[in-house]
This record gives structure tokens, C-alpha cells and sequence, in this order.
């Protein structure tokens, strides 16, 4: 009944349904002017909005609703004046009483069909597990870490839509924006979804899609964006969305519209779905992503997408290769051979540090090249023989300076092998 759109008299409250009531009467007036009488007026404290019905009980919205005049989403004709189906009427108002539980009596009062109607709970489903739930390490970066600082000042500062973790494979993209997402949220795992990209990832599975169902066949269901829209409208407080493998899938087909709102100057801005659906990103929920810059997809990423997004970039690093290996009880001259071969391969290829994380000695190092840097190699320079010759000999100088010789002995045997350790 009325509304702020430019059909009908002009009025003071928003587009929606704002009173209900019985058609009494109509008389033609000639030409396509009817004066029509509505008895038992019922007026609603605001108005309720399509959208509303929609997320209040989508199966009974599907069941009954989807083909409703004014209401349905198939319903496309004029909407200044249409007949509803005693059903529909009935379960519009049940709907209702259930979003304005004050008005719950008089609904009923003057629709009794109302509350004889039985709306269609969602039947629970198992949420998919969530892989940074399975995160028990503790939080090992402080407020004055730098990659976290740079978080902060792309998404506060430069407004950027999220931040992407930039590197080769193995340099802990994955593991800092884990650490970043635990620190932004005080390490609140429910302010927290992780989720994975793949090349069959669709927008239906990242924003609203719709998925079987026993009593429906089909419904509409909101999938990680709107579940995490929903979880940050609940709390001031940051809400961090990771997306690990970021560049294997086309983002921008998978984002939608989502693309110019996740900006920060559009944070806030209401949007349509598809569906019909009325939405915002707020601004406290954060994106972080990881992503590898020689995947062959990053090259298909578009400029819209990649201005959206700040980029912190993790370097493979000879002091974390030096960190595992004394941690895992090497021996100096072991760590010095083995950072040797590290940095001399960063010339050529670079190799991320997190492949040594298990390297203590000389078999394990074998076993990383056997079957693992030996066929990273042969595959990024399967078109160049010299290349892939150049980093075989590197490997085989290590190999051999790893061999096993007469141990030193004598005063400085001890220093010197801690100096070697150290370097």
C-alpha cells in the first residue's frame, strides 16, 4: 500500500507492504480509472520488503510465493493493483508474523488463514569444514609485524578491496594469512572462513546457488560471501574471509557483482543479486588471498580485478632455510652447504624456503631434490637444457661438499663449526 517508488501517491515510508486489508469493492469509473474500497485494514509498524519474505522461509517462498502478483519473483507485469490467491494472501501474512512478532495477533486476527499455515523450515545441512579450524599452532607474528602492518594500512588506509600474499610456492603465503586473519580477529575461528579456489570453482558456489533438496528438489542457498555478509553485520569487529589458491580459477567470474562493491569507497552499498536479492559489504569484513605469480591464469587477471587489491609479497628466505635446519639439529657445516645451494638456486629458479622444513641432514636433502626439486626443475626448464644443466651441477657440488670427511679436531674445531652454523 504506497511506497517511495513514482507509482501512486508519494509516501513518507519505503517501498514494501505496509498494510494489509480485503478489496471490498470495485467500481469502474470509466477509461482504466476503478475506485475500489478496501475493508479491515491492518497497518504494519514499517514496511516489510520483498526480500525479506525471500530470507524469512525461502522453501515456503519457492513453494508458494515464487508465481505471487507484486510478490513472486517470476512476476514481471505492472505492479499497481493484482489479485492474490487466498493462499498467498494467507502465507504473506504468516511470513510476516513471523518477521514482526508484535503485530503476530492482529495478523491472525484478520487473517485467521494465517496461522493455520505451516512455513517451511530450511533442513539443516553440515557445514563443510572450515581448514582454519584445523590450525592449532600458536600466533607467532606481533602488532608490529610487517606484513601485518601492510594489511592494515592497504584495507584502513588505501581502502583496497583485500590484500593478496604474493610468492612462489612454499614461501608460507598460506600460513601468514592464516596468521593475520587469527590476528585481525583475536583469534576468533568463527569471524574466520577459509576457502580454496580451484578450476571448477563457480560464482554458485561462492556467492548464492542452488542446491538439492529432499522436500523442495531445489533451493536457493546463500554460500560463503553471504554467510560471511551475515557474520560481520552481527559484530563491529574485523571478519576475514581467506582465499587460498586465489589466480586457479577467473575471480571476476566467480565474484560477480561483488567485483565493485568489495572496493573500499562502494563498502555499504546496496546491491541486487540475480535473485533478486538486496545486499552489502560491509566494511569490516576483510578479504585476504594467496596467490603465485607464475601461474599462467594470473596473466588473466583483469585490471578491474587487480587495482581492487593490495599485494604483500613473501620472498623465499635463506634465514628461515637456516631457521628449520637448526631446529631439526643440523650440524654447521650441513646448514652452511645447504643455504649455499639455496641462495646459488634463487639466481636461476626460485625455490621456496618451506621445502626444507624437514631437512636435517644429508639423506633427508637427497629425498627433497629426489622427490620434489628435481622435478620442479625439470619442469621449469624443460625448454632450456643449459638451464636445467646449470642447477643439476649446483645440486651435485652440494652433494658432494656433503660427503663425509675426516672430522677436524683440535681447539678451534668447535669454533669453526659454530661460525659456519652462523653464516
Amino acid at each position: 500500500m504506497g511506497s517511495d517508488n513514482n507509482k501512486g501517491q508519494a509516501t513518507d515510508w519505503t517501498q514494501g507492504i505496509r498494510a494489509l486489508g480485503w478489496c471490498a469493492q470495485k467500481d469502474a469509473l470509466g477509461g482504466s480509472r476503478y475506485r475500489i474500497v478496501i475493508t479491515d485494514l491492518l497497518m504494519l509498524p514499517r514496511s516489510v520488503e520483498k526480500l525479506e519474505l525471500l530470507q524469512a522461509s525461502p522453501e515456503t517462498y519457492a513453494r508458494s510465493l515464487s508465481e505471487a502478483a507484486i510478490i513472486g519473483l517470476n512476476n514481471y507485469s505492472s505492479q499497481v493493483v493484482q489479485l492474490l490467491t487466498p493462499k498467498e494472501f494467507a502465507t504473506i501474512g504468516a511470513i510476516i508474523a513471523r518477521l514482526l512478532p508484535e503485530s503476530r495477533e492482529g495478523l491472525f486476527d484478520a487473517l485467521p488463514d494465517a496461522a493455520e499455515i505451516e512455513l517451511i523450515e530450511r533442513p539443516s545441512v553440515a557445514k563443510a569444514p572450515n581448514p582454519i579450524d584445523e590450525d592449532h599452532d600458536p600466533i607467532e607474528i606481533g602488532d608490529d609485524d610487517p606484513y601485518l602492518q601492510a594489511v592494515r594500512h592497504s584495507i584502513e588506509e588505501d581502502e583496497m578491496g583485500g590484500v593478496l600474499f604474493v610468492g612462489v610456492p612454499a614461501t608460507g603465503k598460506t600460513w601468514y594469512a592464516r596468521q593475520v586473519a587469527r590476528k585481525l580477529t583475536s583469534d576468533n575461528r568463527q569471524r574466520i572462513r577459509e576457502i580454496q579456489f580451484h578450476p571448477s570453482y563457480q560464482y554458485e558456489d561462492f556467492v548464492e546457488g542452488y542446491v538439492p533438496d529432499a522436500q523442495a528438489g531445489f533451493r536457493l542457498a546463500p554460500k560463503h560471501l553471504l554467510e560471511m555478509i551475515e557474520e560481520a553485520n552481527k559484530t563491529d569487529e574485523p571478519v576475514v574471509m581467506i582465499i587460498d589458491e586465489f589466480s586457479r580459477t577467473d575471480p571476476a567470474r566467480v565474484l560477480g557483482e561483488a567485483l565493485t562493491y568489495m572496493d573500499g569507497p562502494m563498502r555499504g552499498v546496496p546491491f541486487y543479486l540475480p535473485s533478486g536479492r538486496k545486499i552489502a559489504i560491509p566494511k569490516n569484513l576483510v578479504f585476504l588471498a594467496t596467490m603465485n605469480p607464475d601461474d599462467r591464469s594470473v596473466d588473466d587477471i583483469d585490471d578491474a580485478m587487480d587495482r581492487r587489491w593490495g599485494k604483500v609479497t613473501l620472498e623465499p628466505s635463506a634465514d628461515k632455510v637456516r631457521e628449520f635446519l637448526k631446529k631439526n639439529g643440523a650440524d654447521g657445516a650441513f646448514i652452511a652447504a645447504t643455504i649455499q645451494f639455496f641462495q646459488t638456486v634463487q639466481k636461476h629458479a626460485p625455490l621456496g624456503h618451506a621445502l626444507f622444513r624437514r631437512v636435517k641432514d644429508a639423506p633427508s636433502l637427497t629425498r627433497l631434490w629426489d622427490t620434489q626439486l628435481k622435478y620442479q626443475m625439470h619442469k621449469r626448464f624443460r625448454f632450456d637444457p643449459a638451464g636445467l644443466t646449470e642447477i643439476e651441477t649446483l645440486w651435485a657440488e652440494c652433494k658432494a661438499a656433503l660427503q663425509p670427511t675426516a672430522p677436524k679436531t683440535g681447539p678451534g674445531a668447535a669454533a669453526e663449526s659454530e661460525q659456519i652454523a652462523a653464516e
